[in-house]
C-alpha cells in the first residue's frame, strides 16, 4: 500500500509539474487582435461572424467550437477576438435599427471553452482590437462622439478591473501592435491613401505623431516602416511614394527610396530590404516590381 501511494504521489507530482509548465507557456504567450485562423500559443484559433469561435490543435485537425454566434436580430460577433492562446476576450454587438451600434458586451472564455466570463458593456462600442497589461483596447463609432461619420472610430483603453473607459485618440484604429506599442491611423478603406500615422506607447500614455501622409504603415526589425506620399496627387509630377523608416517616437527619419508613379499604382509589401508595388503604364495595364533598397536595384515579378 506504501508502495502504491509514493507511485501515486509521485505520478501526480509529475503531471502538476507539466501543468504548471502548459500554463506557463501560454501565460507568457503576449495577446493578439486575431480574426482568421493563427497559431497562438499551442491552437489555432479563429472567428468566423457568423456561426462563432473555434480552436484546433493543428491545421488539420477538426475544430471544436467554443463559442456560438448570436442567432437574435441585429446582434452580431465584433470583428476581433484578443488571446494569448489560453483565455480568449470577444464582444458581442447590439445594433441599433440605422445599423449603428448601441452597444458591445465583452465575454472572456478559456480557450478549452469552459468559464466562460461576462466582463462588461461599453456603448456604441464597434470592436476588440488589442491587448496591454490588463487592458483592452476597444474601438467606438466616432459616429455618435464628435463626427457623424459611421466609418471611423476612436480607440478607447477598457480597464478590466475598474471597468472604466479612458481615451487613446480619435479617429485612430490600431494597425498593429508589439508590446506596449500601438500603431494606428484613420479609417482609411484603401491601404493607399495617405494618412496621418501615429504610435501610441500604452506604458507611459503619450501619442508620437509618424508623419501625416503615410499608408500601408507597419512594425519592423524595431522601427516604423511606412509609405509616403500620393500615387494619385492630381498633379502627375507630385505622384511618388517613398518607402520611409522611423523610430517608434517618430525620430531618425529615413528614406530607402523613392518611387515615380506617373499613372498611379500602390505599394503591395514592404519589406526590411525590399518593397514590393504595382504601376501602371499609359493604358493602364499593371505592372508588379520589386525595389531592393541597398542595390537600389529594380525587378519586374509576377503578380
Amino acid at each position: 500500500m506504501k508502495k502504491y501511494l509514493k507511485k501515486l504521489l509521485c505520478t501526480l507530482f509529475a503531471i502538476s509539474i507539466l501543468l504548471v509548465s502548459t500554463i506557463h507557456v501560454n501565460a507568457d504567450t503576449p495577446y493578439k487582435a486575431i480574426y482568421e485562423k493563427t497559431k497562438v500559443g499551442n491552437y489555432y484559433i479563429w472567428l468566423n461572424s457568423e456561426k462563432g469561435i473555434y480552436v484546433s490543435k493543428s491545421k488539420k485537425s477538426s475544430p471544436k467550437k467554443i463559442v456560438k454566434a448570436p442567432k437574435s436580430s441585429n446582434t452580431y460577433m465584433t470583428y476581433n477576438l484578443i488571446t494569448n492562446g489560453s483565455k480568449i476576450y470577444y464582444g458581442v454587438d447590439k445594433r441599433g435599427n440605422d445599423g449603428l451600434s448601441d452597444y458591445m458586451k465583452i465575454y472572456r472564455i478559456d480557450v478549452s471553452g469552459k468559464n466562460k466570463v461576462y466582463i462588461g458593456k461599453v456603448k456604441h462600442g464597434e470592436s476588440l482590437s488589442g491587448y496591454y497589461n490588463g487592458n483592452l483596447f476597444v474601438e467606438i463609432s466616432s459616429y455618435y462622439s464628435w463626427i457623424q461619420d459611421p466609418t471611423q472610430a476612436d480607440t478607447y483603453i477598457y480597464n478590466l478591473k475598474s471597468k472604466k473607459l479612458s481615451l487613446v485618440k480619435r479617429e485612430f484604429k490600431i494597425d498593429y501592435q508589439k508590446g506596449k506599442y500601438i500603431l494606428g491611423s484613420p479609417y482609411r478603406g484603401d491601404a493607399s491613401v495617405p494618412l496621418p500615422i501615429h504610435v501610441y506607447n500604452a506604458s507611459t500614455k503619450k501619442i508620437y505623431k509618424i508623419t501625416s501622409k503615410g499608408s500601408y504603415v507597419k512594425f519592423l526589425n524595431g522601427k516604423v516602416y511606412y509609405a509616403y506620399g500620393d500615387a494619385y496627387d492630381s498633379k502627375p509630377s507630385n505622384r511618388k511614394i517613398s518607402i520611409k523608416t522611423s523610430s517608434y517616437t517618430g525620430s531618425n527619419q529615413k528614406t530607402l527610396c523613392t518611387i515615380k508613379m506617373k499613372n498611379g499604382g500602390a505599394i503591395l509589401d514592404i519589406k526590411s530590404s525590399y518593397v514590393k508595388y504595382v504601376k501602371y503604364d499609359k493604358k493602364f495595364k499593371e505592372n508588379y516590381y520589386k525595389y531592393y533598397y541597398s542595390s537600389r536595384k529594380i525587378v519586374k515579378v509576377k503578380q
